[in-house]
């Protein structure tokens, strides 16, 4: 093995260069992971724009997947060469949020996260329990969708707690498209709210349930009789609009990163007469294991996403096609 490696950093917002770096070490307690697969994210391009605040330099990559090449001198739950998913959030397990169930609200979640580099790199080094092995039948393209699968469940978590009969979901971008997917169950009423007619036709043909703009929404039946909404999309005019169409008593939970540039005003008056609840979710608990196996159940939709691969060398190219709304996922393949 080569004692150097390529990997995507963001040396400040704005910026995206490919560099070689040594190749990380893993400690006694992690694993070194060669990086088979990783998704483009929503979270990455906000990160690349300085959208989503970090500390740069950056090193992106959250969603991916790869295979065992080092095992750390206290690992032996896994085998060289074995095939893994990564899951990149892990809290400490002391505070008093991981202590409540809610390792997603650690308070040393961002320094027990990725040690060395994020997922656009050939190597990735981890802690162990971070590390999972991959079940058959799942392949590396959907292998990526495991980490989003788990926010999206997550989402549709905190949305059924209202014991909702008629939801909408505004956003058909990836993380929309998984928490109607989450969200699909017998004698449930869901409706996606998507502006752009292309991601709007694309998700009515893969999901099967009705697609309407915001226009359509408020002229249909589903105005005001709505008993859960998610915003999926980030936008704060789609937040204002899940307001208008939830019925009294209704919950709204947030799920994008809504950007602070955006100046709609919010219905405020509408929340307080409506006694309309909204909540904010962030990350997943322990439910990483249950994503793997909806995304195994769901498989044949998730495979009729259109996906496109890039080469790490054309990682500018990929950030700038996943911004285009005819695709619904981009892949990074080191």
């Amino acid at each position: 093995m080569t004692r150097t490696m390529r990997i995507a950093i963001y040396p400040q917002a704005g910026r995206l260069e490919l560099q070689t770096r040594p190749i990380p070490a893993p400690g006694e307690n992690q694993v070194l992971v060669r990086v088979a697969m990783c998704g483009v994210c929503s979270t990455d391009l906000g990160a690349l724009r300085g959208f989503v605040p970090k500390k740069y330099p950056y090193s992106p990559g959250h969603e991916f997947c790869g295979r065992v090449e080092r095992l750390g001198s206290k690992v032996q739950e896994f085998q060289d060469g074995q095939s893994v998913v990564i899951n990149p959030n892990l809290g400490c397990g002391e505070c008093r949020h991981c202590r409540a169930g809610n390792p997603n609200l650690c308070d040393f979640l961002k320094s027990r996260s990725i040690k060395s580099n994020g997922g656009f790199a050939e190597y990735v080094a981890l802690d162990a329990k971070m590390v999972h092995a991959m079940p058959a039948g799942l392949s590396e393209a959907l292998a990526v969708l495991v980490e989003p699968f788990a926010c999206a469940l997550h989402v549709a978590r905190t949305a059924e707690a209202v014991r909702p009969v008629r939801l909408a979901v505004f956003g058909a971008g990836m993380l929309g498209i998984l928490t109607v997917l989450a969200l699909k169950k017998p004698n449930r009423e869901i409706v996606l709210i998507e502006p752009n007619d292309t991601r709007r036709d694309q998700a009515r043909k893969l999901l099967g349930v009705p697609t309407l703009t915001t226009e359509q929404l408020t002229n249909s039946e589903w105005f005001n009789t709505i008993d859960a909404a998610v915003d999926c999309s980030g936008r704060v005019e789609a937040v204002s609009q899940a307001i208008h169409a939830l019925g009294k008593g209704g919950r709204l939970v947030l799920a994008g990163l809504v950007g602070i540039a955006q100046n709609t005003p919010l219905p405020f008056v509408e929340i307080t007469v409506k006694q309309l609840e909204l909540i904010g979710v962030w990350l997943y608990p322990d439910i990483f294991q249950e994503a793997m196996q909806l995304v195994l159940g769901h498989r044949e939709t998730l495979q009729a996403l259109r996906t496109e691969v890039f080469s790490l060398e054309n990682i500018e190219a990929a950030f700038a096609r996943a911004t285009q709304p005819d695709v619904n996922k981009v892949l990074v393949k080191p």
